[in-house]
């Protein structure tokens, strides 16, 4: 039953081979007799001979001049494609720029890094990673007094924040062939809260043993520190906790 479908499923295929093996017979008969039609009726009276070995030399010309003409058909066609396909690849990175663009100048988004930046302490090479992690879970916990928020305020802006940076670092590694010029745009305000997000997503990797947690988010942020770090750019200057 199986080798049934198969066949069934397989033979409309073939059909259509045999059709198009005997179309391109047949167009190529059609195609001989009528240069010997025109050789006939044409060139034979006007060159009064009847060598026949002069349609040979007359079949090679008119089949040149064809190949010439399909060579610069198919030159024309294949730069007419590449063209469409630079336009349909610069719309797509437009695109994609502007809702990156769109995402990050979020007023939720903007208040959400500003969060971040003026309440968690960057992680000091000397400091013990898992004190450090305890300080800043503890921060980004904490509950506002009298707030009914479902969330507190610094779980929101740590979350709202991963997201929007897992989001861009998947579309950047899959989809935007993202050059220097980009990153130049869009690394400043994620390179600096990555330097302090980053130690932190690390260390809930290891507590929770959960390997893949915001991926994309670990990838791009290290991607554009490393960036401006080839490139010779200064850090910005990171707040101080509590201070604007």
């Amino acid at each position: 039953m199986k080798t049934s479908r198969v066949q069934h499923k397989n033979s409309p295929h073939l059909r259509k081979l045999i059709f198009l093996i005997l179309g391109s017979f047949a167009i190529g008969l059609i195609f001989f007799f009528g240069i010997g039609w025109c050789y006939m009726k044409f060139l034979q009276p006007v060159s009064n001979q009847s060598d026949w070995g002069l349609l040979g030399g007359f079949t090679s010309l008119m089949s040149l001049a064809l190949v010439a003409g399909g060579l610069t058909f198919a030159g024309y066609e294949y730069i007419s494609k590449e063209n469409a396909k630079t336009r349909e690849e610069a719309k797509l990175s437009y695109d994609i720029y502007k809702a990156i663009s769109d995402k990050l100048t979020a007023p939720e988004q903007e208040a959400a890094r500003r969060w971040i930046l003026t309440n968690i302490e960057a992680w000091k090479a000397e400091e013990d990673i898992a004190a450090w992690y305890q300080k800043t879970q503890a921060k980004i916990m904490e509950c506002q007094p009298g707030d009914g928020k479902s969330l507190p305020e610094g779980h929101a802006a740590v979350k709202l924040t991963l997201n929007c940076f897992d989001y861009i670092g998947f579309v950047a590694e899959h989809y935007w062939n993202i050059d220097n010029d980009s990153l130049d745009w869009i690394s400043p305000p994620i390179a600096k809260v990555w330097k302090l997000l980053g130690p932190y997503v690390a260390q809930v990797r290891e507590v929770k043993a959960a390997s893949d947690y915001y991926v994309s988010a670990d990838k791009f942020g290290k991607r554009c520190i490393e960036w401006r770090v080839e490139n010779g750019l200064p850090d910005e200057k990171i707040v101080p906790s509590g201070q604007v």
